[in-house]
């Protein structure tokens, strides 16, 4: 996705991955890609990128309909909002405010089978019955 940059690491566990929040702005080189193996990049870092808005299947004309279900359906897992470098342009903050905040360091691109409820927030109402995969990347109209 052209502009995305890392904020994030993603730590924790499988069952219970957790972010953990950059100081600093960073750019996945070559070197890097290389060091992570086998393993997507979006397996290890979290990204941030420009909202798509209606060529994205989480866009539901006016907002992002992922940071709503994010903020209505996940409980938080922090009781204070953590250090985020990009809480300036962050969409899901700018529309959500700090509840989305709260719940950002579970959310994952690639959901663990383990995560239930975190898989029902990933697939949007629109592709739901579909069978889609849970995913917590944009999703672009037309693409896969």
């Amino acid at each position: 996705m052209e502009g995305a940059r890392v904020f994030g690491v993603v730590a924790g566990t499988p069952e219970a991955p957790r972010v953990a929040y950059l100081k600093a702005d960073a750019q996945v080189t070559p070197d890097m890609a290389e060091r992570i193996g086998d393993l997507a990049p979006t397996q290890v870092f979290r990204y941030a990128a420009r909202c798509e808005e209606s060529r994205c299947a989480h866009h539901d004309g006016e907002r992002c309909a992922l940071g709503a279900r994010i903020a209505e359906m996940l409980a938080p897992v922090t009781d204070s909002l953590p250090s985020c470098q990009i809480r300036p342009t962050c969409r899901w903050y700018a529309e959500v405010g700090g509840e989305a905040c709260l719940r950002c360091p579970q959310v994952v691109t690639l959901v663990p089978e383990s995560q239930t409820r975190l898989r029902e927030v990933a697939v949007p109402s629109a592709l739901a019955g579909a069978g889609a995969e849970p995913s917590l990347e944009r999703r672009h109209a037309g693409s896969p």
